[in-house]
């Protein structure tokens, strides 16, 4: 009976032991897979944010308001004058020279006056009331004044903007791209990803595949000019190595023919 009973006991321990070890060996994979979820986490509010942030102009503007006594809350009144400024700042940056003075009348009525449609986020940075240099029985009347900081949403304000015709959309135009001498297959893929990132362009298409020499089309929304600089920004973001290759752009331009850019590679020796 004392024999068996040691036993029971042996045969418990050694499943204790085993089931201990069997725990034991699932933390490390639970560790692995709690830092892998935690990593494209990151990842992708990074990716989130950055998204966000393009589409998106941070201003700083200063509402104000006479506190006199018909001002039932002037705080409130201050601060829709601010948000109101902070979309008037944001329309200076889109719109051309002298098209905010000329459009003003539209601009109350179709922008201005639902300010708050193309606010993403604000944060009050400061309040506070000046006193005006004369009494209020001498006819002074204090200003309340707010001070914020307010991000617009520049893609909606931009195509409001477009509809109330203050701005107008830029003209889409195939512009053709001809490169010469880029082998390497995996630059060419990282290249064409950060064409498609360019802003105004809408499109690639491809003419010819051949030994040295690639042929496409780029739908873009600006001129030849302007996607030359952008392209040759996208190459450099593409990992070439300045020391080992020479990069040459340039816009070539005929009477009958669109406007086209040609980049060629040249390696250094």
């Amino acid at each position: 009976m004392t024999i068996f009973c040691r036993e029971s006991e042996v045969r418990k321990q050694k499943l204790e032991m085993r089931g201990q070890r069997q725990t034991a060996g699932k933390w490390p994979s639970l560790i692995s897979c709690f830092c892998v979820f935690c990593f494209f986490f990151i990842i992708f509010c990074a990716l989130s944010f950055a998204s966000k942030d393009n589409n998106v102009l941070r201003v700083e503007v200063l509402g104000s308001i006479p506190a006199s006594i018909d001002t039932a809350d002037p705080g409130n009144a201050a601060l829709g004058d601010a948000l109101r400024k902070a979309v008037a700042k944001a329309v200076e940056s889109l719109a051309p020279n002298g098209g905010v003075d000329a459009a003003l009348l539209i601009l109350d009525d179709k922008i201005y006056s639902n300010a708050s449609r193309y606010i993403v986020n604000y944060r009050i940075l400061s309040k506070e009331i000046i006193e005006d240099e004369n009494s209020i029985a001498e006819g002074g009347v204090p200003v309340y004044n707010v001070s914020i900081e307010a991000d617009i949403a520049i893609e909606l304000l931009t195509k409001d903007l477009i509809a109330a015709g203050i701005l107008h959309e830029a003209e889409v135009k195939k512009i053709a791209v001809s490169i010469f001498g880029l082998r390497n297959y995996k630059m060419f893929e990282l290249f064409k990803k950060n064409v498609r990132g360019i802003k105004g362009v809408k499109d690639i298409s491809y003419n010819s595949f051949a030994k040295g020499t690639i042929e496409m089309f780029v739908d873009m929304a600006g001129d030849a000019a302007t996607l030359k600089q952008a392209l040759m920004s996208a190459i450099l973001l593409s990992g070439i190595d300045e020391k080992e290759w020479k990069v040459d752009a340039s816009v070539v331009q005929g009477w009958f023919s669109m406007e086209k850019v040609e980049i060629i590679f040249s390696q250094l020796k």
